[in-house]
């Protein structure tokens, strides 16, 4: 037994031991973690191949849209990150905006699976297909900004930090199993069609995938949404929106993992499935490439446990990154190999093998790779509250994601230049690009971005959570929530006395 200020003896809860989620919670999570974003991953909804294969879209106009949807995200962001860290409800801060984002979701859902053939019997052109998009586009923003606030009980659904690291390696692990299946189907397809045997539309297969996914992602998500419960207590009063937007900058760790994100995520260039599709047709490249490291990520799970023991948060960071920046740079020098009309990035096999080489590298911290971003997420979330005495879940995510949005709507219009002038790309199916194109598409896709993946281990050397402050930190933690939380059942018992004796 433990005494708060006030001499009152509180029952402390051990959240380092205990486990807090019923069987019917850990398994709703697994399935949720594991399936509830299953997508057709390249060929899915606002990628380069289903916006500009697919869809049709050119890709200066599309870029133009997007940043007037970026200003439109801006703008309603801080509103709604105020509304959500000030919630407080007797079903807790974030449960109600689980229930309100259903309907909606499942509407934009549909809608979305059908768009394609939608376009298509209706004739529209490219300017009518982008205003289709759009809607979606704008009604998914508007959607995810005012009851995006129910996916934040994935952050508290237990106070216990071990608990939720086994869970989150235990639904990254089944998820991994199916997670790339569908893309993998529908590469097989497109693979036969573009090297000339057989034929299918692009839009049939989107969409027979897409309902397929969509139904497969949405049953878990509902089943997670009915059992989900909320457990870390929140601080008695609503955080000062002022205080709220300043501790994105006083809190160390959380400003030096945005700031390395945000220079990891300036991707110049469009990304590798427009090279791997129009110059060398080979959409499977990366799956059967993978295959050889396919053994060494699953097996990458039995090391997580003890990485995570062993070493702090910033080292493993460092160790995920440094694997994928080996493979990025062999990739490219392989590739670059011979020049513009005899280069390798031109041949198959040896792209394969360079791919092949580098991914096994990268495999050794698969799993580590798979859960280490949403740790660190946690983590900075984590000591947010212990320093300040209370959480901010929606501001913080909306200053991440102010600093992504401007620097996306600014990358788009450079990107979208890049393929359609300066590349010439053609948009469409069946269109076909020169070798000036194709040398453009493959230098643009893996060249610039490798000085930014560069630059982002910069700032992550002043991350300051090593394993001893990440000990202390989670032990006062649990004295302080042990305390918030039994007040809060106190306070719950005598309004439940006060009701019994006023029916009375």
């Amino acid at each position: 037994m433990e005494e708060d200020k006030a001499n009152r003896k509180i029952e402390s809860q051990s959240y380092m031991d205990r486990l807090f989620c019923t069987t019917k919670e850990r398994v709703s999570y697994v399935l949720y973690s594991a399936f509830g974003q299953t997508t057709l991953g390249k060929y899915d909804v606002g990628s380069e191949l289903w916006m500009y294969e697919m869809y049709g879209v050119k890709p200066i106009a599309f870029a133009k849209a997007q940043v007037a949807l970026g200003i439109y995200d801006i703008v309603n962001d801080p509103l709604t990150a105020g509304i959500i860290d000030n919630m407080r409800t007797r079903w807790g801060k974030f449960k109600p905006f689980q229930y309100l984002s259903l309907i909606p979701s499942i509407i934009l859902g549909i809608y979305i699976c059908m768009l394609p053939m939608l376009a298509q019997n209706l004739g529209l052109d490219a300017s009518g297909r982008l205003t289709y998009y759009m809607i979606y586009a704008f009604a998914s923003e508007t959607i995810g900004a005012f009851f995006g606030g129910g996916g934040y009980i994935n952050n508290v659904f237990t106070p216990n930090p071990n608990e939720r690291t086994s869970l989150l390696v235990s639904s990254k692990f089944v998820g991994d199993l199916f997670r790339k299946l569908p893309q993998q189907i529908i590469s097989v397809i497109l693979d036969v069609v573009g090297n000339g045997v057989g034929y299918a539309s692009m839009t049939k297969v989107f969409v027979v995938g897409k309902w397929v996914v969509w139904i497969l992602s949405m049953v878990p998500t509902v089943l997670w949404y009915i059992n989900s419960k909320e457990r870390v207590a929140q601080s008695e009063k609503p955080p000062n929106p002022v205080k709220g937007f300043l501790s994105v900058f006083k809190n160390r760790p959380l400003l030096v993992y945005t700031l390395s994100d945000l220079i990891d995520g300036i991707n110049i260039g469009q990304g590798g499935d427009l090279y791997y599709n129009d110059v060398l047709h080979f959409n499977t490249l990366t799956t059967i490439a993978g295959i050889p490291g396919s053994p060494i990520s699953y097996a990458s799970y039995g090391f997580v446990s003890k990485l995570r023991a062993r070493l702090s948060t910033k080292t493993l960071w460092f160790c995920c990154r440094g694997s994928t920046f080996f493979r990025e740079v062999l990739f490219l020098c392989v590739g670059l190999i011979g020049g513009k009309k005899h280069g390798l990035y031109l041949k198959k096999i040896p792209m394969m093998l360079a791919f092949m080489v580098g991914n096994c590298v990268e495999m050794c911290f698969y799993a580590t790779n798979r859960v280490i971003g949403d740790e660190i997420n946690y983590e900075v979330l984590d000591y947010c509250e212990w320093k300040n005495g209370y959480r901010v879940e929606a501001t913080v995510n909306m200053m991440k994601g102010y600093f992504t949005k401007v620097k996306d709507m600014i990358l788009k219009i450079i990107n979208a230049w890049l393929l359609e002038t300066w590349a010439g790309y053609q948009v469409g199916e069946g269109s076909v690009q020169t070798l000036d194109t194709k040398y453009r598409l493959f230098v643009t896709a893996f060249g610039p971005r490798l000085i930014f993946d560069a630059l982002c281990f910069v700032p992550m050397f002043f991350y300051n959570i090593d394993a001893s402050t990440r000990t202390r930190m989670y032990s006062d933690l649990e004295r302080v929530r042990s305390m918030r939380a039994n007040m809060e059942k106190a306070i719950a018992d005598v309004d439940e006395a006060e009701e019994t004796s006023n029916a009375e």
